[in-house]
């Protein structure tokens, strides 16, 4: 009997230790735990298809049951420029100092009307996505990601269309287009950084969707997008004040692209330095507070 005790407890401590190993493998995870930056990046560049795959379906489904469908995507832009030219242009004339109005204008309206709809977007990202969030561990920072690459993709049938005008208003390619590609991406590095702040921000502020608007509204008049700030802003301090407003420096260096239009190199800084200084300010805004969004 002793033999087969010593036996039964040389198995016991045999499993315990078994145990104790395959226990030793499997440490939990503390999900509530902020990653490393590299390591959050890697998570969010190896599930980057869901900032892509679906926006694009949204982008496909909007519109679906109006006559025009897909087609809105160009229709709008193309009224909005319409009515600001129809008031801004022949009612009021604000066309002092541009040759070509019609460019110049769709031009500001087109690069205007992407950052605005990017940033209202982005303020509900986190809010409107509290079901996904509480029930899936993912980067958080998608979401946004979302709303940037979606309001990016509706822009391009507009992108288009406002080259085509540019041919059909006599404008012709020179060496300055080539340009523009560098412009855009200044524009969307910016554009993400503000919607990573805009959906930090609008989950501890849920009014900040009903306050942006009228801040774009001032934004619009501010921006240069339907009057040359060279010809109807005399003081040289107050043009180069101009510079400080990211869009007034993104419509400034597109035009200079397209229409040969002037752009001191006080826009220029100005769109290279809201590049760069945006997105990483927006990161880490949003990165710090990972955790607690949706919480």
């Amino acid at each position: 009997m002793d033999a087969e005790g010593g036996t039964a407890s040389t198995d016991a401590e045999g499993g315990t230790a078994g145990e104790a190993g395959v226990t030793a493998h499997r440490q939990l995870i503390d999900l509530t735990s902020r990653p490393s930056t590299l390591a959050y990046l890697r998570e969010a560049w190896r599930r980057r298809e869901f900032a892509i795959v679906v926006p694009a379906q949204d982008l496909r489904a909007q519109n679906m049951d109006t006559t025009l469908g897909q087609l809105w995507h160009l229709v709008n832009p193309a009224l909005l420029v319409g009515v600001y030219f129809l008031i801004f242009g022949v009612i009021i004339d604000t066309r002092r100092g541009v040759d070509n109005f019609l460019g110049f204008l769709i031009i500001g309206v087109v690069l205007f009307h992407l950052t605005q709809r990017v940033t209202l977007e982005a303020a509900g990202a986190i809010s409107q996505n509290l079901g996904l969030i509480r029930s899936i561990q993912f980067p958080r920072i998608l979401l946004p990601a979302a709303s940037v690459n979606g309001q990016t993709a509706a822009f391009v049938p507009a992108l288009a269309l406002a080259l085509l005008a540019m041919l059909a208003t006599g404008e012709l390619p020179t060496l300055r287009w080539l340009v523009l590609p560098a412009v855009l991406v200044a524009q969307f590095a910016f554009n993400f950084g503000t919607a990573l702040l805009v959906a930090r921000v609008g989950t501890t502020m849920p009014d900040l969707r009903q306050i942006l608007p009228h801040l774009f509204r001032l934004l619009f008049y501010g921006s240069g997008v339907i009057f040359s700030v060279d010809a109807f802003v005399q003081h040289a301090a107050w043009r180069r004040a101009f510079a400080l407003n990211p869009i007034y420096d993104v419509i400034t260096c597109a035009r200079w692209c397209l229409l040969g239009e002037p752009a001191d190199v006080w826009a220029v800084a100005g769109l290279v330095l809201w590049c760069l200084v945006m997105p990483t300010v927006g990161f880490v805004v949003f990165h710090r507070s990972e955790q607690r969004l949706g919480a």
